[in-house]
């Protein structure tokens, strides 16, 4: 294939078509992991990706082999045509509660005859999906607890008698808190904060784990450590709000045991059982934010174990809660990653006992826990950690920033050398010290480990220019920390909420570096639940009520998250399934908006809520105390996003089959966009608002498309401002992720690569050369002498203004959707003099799409890799666009 672009240039597809051997590459169940236990649906669909493409008429044989406890396995198949591979429905009557499936997918002739092997075997579970299938309560300690969230936390325990060896066993698991459990002494599965920040009011995720190697036939234990968690721990800033859901926490644990012989056993966590006891545990308190304290001499050493002495504990008592809101996870749970090593060890002084305290750097700013070697103390010795990101310019920890979220852990000894990590909090950090040793402390006297929810690596990016790699490392980083059970705004102060703004304008880098499909969409039903509630789409979901944030009200991008996150994750997934989940929620927020515009489609009704609209929120140009104090009228804003709301509203619900609404939607974008014009703009081509946002907003969501002069207009002046700037960014959260897709949408990739490259403070660039490892909450959280932002708020691990990596992965690299599920993408990365090469890849549903380019001696080379079921053309400045279908595709072209 070959594409002439002008009389001298020649664009040649070198080799059009990937070589191989024909087979299955990939198999996997919805957007769940591979060996899934607990999947929350009866009718899982299917996905299979091919090595090259399958030949005309070819099918797909499914085999599935399906067994519920005490049944027989029994054997299924089906054939299906082999085009069909993405989201494909199930095709088999529906699983039944606990029902374990093994499934296999190859690719046949018409005939039947095999054209491959046979792929890898795919396993999953069912999970329990009726109601009555939740047999036991939640239980937990039954004396009376102070009211304070500084409380000594409970250990839950009961024993078992076991017939003989189980063949299969499974512990459904939750807690109204967090729950760590033991069986026989020994951890259950490698997850963290289970079950998770859910709206408690509504549901609560019930875990399902295989513990049938840990069972032995006879006596058996099973042990539960209990935490505040999300729960009843204190929630927000400026003093926060404890026992929000409850004041008492519990445990859900039902252990069901088949033997060989099919018949079963189950113990279920029940208070009328006298054999479920509860007595105080080691730890002392524990604060998700605040920190950890425990005291090894509370330990109860086999308190997990068969036949330890409990004749002293309590029985539990139940914590009531309606097992209609248990519910299968739809999402993936917080798990520890990898390790960090210490990057630096030093002594940074001594304290009141004589005792050094060290100074330790992790080299790497996110959301981890120490794990420390705890020896050589005598009983009732203390060591003392403290966490935080950045440091003052005297070397001391930065901890202001934090406000009441501390974080620090204290552990008193008993005498015993011990290795110990917090189970209940979590610390956003790449500095802390550690004080109370009696000894010289090494790096093997630690291990430093990362924590965030599991999801798969689906985006990468690299090129020439080390700052940028470095810059889009730091935006991994910080999506990495803060996606911990749900999408949090920062995870070291007393904050970490699920602020819906930093998400909606963050939701395509997020949906693009990893699978983010079962995560939001799990936190996506929470906002329906909340809007429910409330009337609105809060600030931020889960909403807990905060000082004068007693009723959320709607507000622009924070509200708009409605509509963009559902949108954002059907273009990534091109799962229709994914826009009708959120469609009550994407109504609402379009219906309830609507109510407050003025005649003329303007956004100008301020909400009753104690700072109004949000606007460009944290403009460079606002004062440290005031981060609302933007360049860019709010009104401008909010009736921008909501315009784009609409257009977004309109394809959604034409993509459902909703025609009344989708021509209700479509017209309500045409009022609000006039109005838009006829507010904002003036005669000349600027804006009311003479700013780098109102240009990048104008632009980017199409508003001035019908006004093709002011668009030229409103591009050129954008370009002017950038100049004028001297490359320094102007923009705060809402304007950040349009400003360079605007530049280069109107002609203006120069001012783009000018605004990216910059190292001035503002800048993203900044940030890097400032040792940022992580994406900074205020484009000066550190000013240049190293002292901190003196504002109230500030943080250094926040995403929002990581949105550029969006643009980094469409322009830079080159890789952009044009279609849903990535069926049709554009290659077309903007070539600049400054990087002589650059590339990205996406794991789209149908497999790996890939871009990489390099120049030399005037020419581009350019190779794609475009993935069976998928298309791609080639788009760039100068060139006739090119059509490429699946293969690895090589091209050269003069620049």
């Amino acid at each position: 294939m070959s594409a002439v672009a002008s009389t001298d240039t020649q664009v040649q597809v070198i080799k059009p078509m990937s070589t191989g051997d024909l087979g299955i590459t990939r198999f996997t169940i919805e957007h769940f992991p591979g060996d899934a236990l607990g999947i929350p649906t009866a009718t899982p669909r299917m996905n299979w990706t091919y090595s090259r493409p399958v030949p005309d008429g070819s099918q797909i044989h499914v085999n599935i082999t399906r067994r519920v406890p005490g049944g027989r396995s029994r054997t299924q198949e089906t054939y299906l045509p082999a085009d069909s591979n993405v989201l494909v429905p199930w095709q088999f009557e529906p699983l039944m509660s606990r029902e374990e499936v093994f499934a296999t997918v190859q690719i046949v002739s018409a005939a039947h005859h095999p054209l491959s092997a046979v792929s890898e075997v795919l396993h999953f579970e069912a999970g329990l999906f009726e109601e009555f299938d939740h047999i036991a309560d939640f239980v937990g300690p039954s004396w009376p607890e102070c009211e304070t969230d500084h409380r000594r936390l409970p250990l839950v325990r009961t024993e078992v008698e076991l017939d003989g060896k189980p063949v299969r066993a499974r512990l459904y698991l939750s807690a109204l808190g967090l729950v760590e459990a033991e069986v026989n002494g020994r951890k259950v599965g490698n997850d963290a904060l289970i079950p998770g920040w859910t709206d408690y009011n509504n549901r609560v995720e019930c875990w399902t784990y295989d513990v049938t190697e840990t069972l032995e036939a006879g006596a058996n234990a099973l042990g539960f450590w209990l935490g505040d968690g999300w729960y009843r721990g204190r929630l927000g800033f400026d003093g926060g709000y404890a026992n929000f859901y409850g004041d008492r926490i519990g445990v859900f644990a039902q252990l069901e045991v088949e033997y060989a012989d099919g018949h079963e056993t189950r113990v279920c966590s029940n208070a009328w059982d006298r054999k479920w006891k509860v007595a105080p545990g080691p730890i002392i308190c524990s604060d998700m934010c605040e920190g950890e304290r425990y005291d090894a001499r509370e330990e109860m050493e086999g308190w997990s174990m068969p036949g330890f002495d409990d004749s002293d504990w309590k029985p539990v008592a139940e914590v009531p809660y309606d097992p209609a809101r248990i519910e299968n996870p739809v999402t993936s749970p917080v798990r520890g990653h990898e390790l960090h090593a210490p990057k630096s060890i030093t002594k940074y002084g001594v304290n009141d006992d004589g005792k050094t305290v060290w100074l330790v750097d992790f080299g790497q700013n996110c959301s981890q826990r120490i794990r420390l070697h705890m020896r050589g103390l005598r009983s009732g010795e203390r060591v003392t950690l403290h966490h935080a990101e950045v440091l003052e310019p005297d070397g001391s920890l930065a901890t202001r920033t934090l406000r009441r979220g501390q974080q620090c852990d204290v552990y008193v000894s008993n005498g015993v050398d011990a290795w110990w990590e917090p189970r209940f909090a979590m610390h956003g950090f790449r500095y802390a010290t550690i004080e109370g040793l009696p000894d010289e402390l090494t790096a093997d006297d630690m291990e430093c480990r990362v924590y965030h929810s599991v999801m798969e690596r689906a985006g990468e990016f690299f090129c020439s220019n080390e700052l940028l790699n470095k810059l889009h490392s730091n935006v991994v980083w910080s999506m990495r920390s803060n996606f911990v059970s749900i999408p949090t705004d920062c995870p070291q102060r007393d904050e970490r909420l699920g602020w819906t703004g930093d998400i909606c304008l963050f939701a395509p880098t997020a949906a693009y570096l990893y699978d983010t499909q079962g995560f939001l969409g799990s936190w996506l039903r929470d906002v329906r639940n909340e809007q429910i509630k409330w009337g609105t789409v809060p600030f931020y979901v889960p909403f807990v009520p905060l000082g004068g944030w007693a009723h959320p009200k709607a507000i622009s991008t924070w509200g708009d998250s409605a509509v963009n996150v559902p949108w954002v994750l059907y273009m990534d997934s091109g799962d229709p399934q994914v826009l009708a989940d959120s469609y009550d929620l994407v109504c609402g927020w379009i219906d309830e908006v609507s109510g407050y515009l003025s005649e003329d489609g303007v956004w100008d009704r301020r909400p009753d809520y104690i700072l109004g609209q949000l606007g460009d929120w944290l403009d460079p140009t606002a004062p440290p105390d005031d981060p609302t104090q933007a360049m860019t009228e709010k009104e401008l804003v909010a009736t921008a996003f909501f315009a784009r709301s609409c257009a977004q509203a309109a394809r959604i619900a034409q993509i459902l089959g909703h025609a009344d609404d989708a021509e209700r939607f479509a017209a309500l974008r045409d009022h609000v966009t006039a109005g838009y014009i006829a507010r904002f703009t003036n005669l000349d081509g600027t804006m009311t608002s003479d700013t780098q946002c109102a240009y990048a907003l104008s632009i980017a969501f199409g508003l001035l498309d019908g006004e093709p002069v002011r668009r030229i207009k409103a591009g050129n002046r954008l370009a002017e401002l950038v100049r004028e700037s001297g490359g320094k960014v102007s923009t705060g959260f809402a304007g950040t992720p349009f400003v360079l897709p605007a530049l280069s949408a109107t002609g203006h990739d120069q001012e783009a690569y000018d605004l990216l490259l910059s190292t001035q403070c503002p800048s993203w660039l900044y940030q890097v050369k400032m040792g940022a490892t992580t994406m900074w909450e205020r484009w000066d959280s550190m000013r240049e002498d190293g002292s901190l932002n003196p504002g109230g708020m500030t943080s250094f691990n926040h995403y929002a203004l990581g949105s550029v990596a969006e643009w980094l992965h469409s322009h830079v690299g080159g890789l952009e959707a044009i279609e849903p599920g990535w069926k049709r993408f554009r290659v077309s990365p903007r070539v600049y003099a400054a990087l002589d090469h650059a590339g990205t890849s996406h794991i789209t549903p149908y497999g790996k799409a890939a871009v990489s380019w390099m120049t030399a001696a005037g020419k581009l080379d350019l190779e794609v890799t475009v993935p069976v079921g998928a298309s791609a053309v080639v788009d760039l400045p100068d060139h006739e666009p090119v059509e490429l279908g699946a293969g690895t595709h090589h091209l050269t072209m003069a620049l």
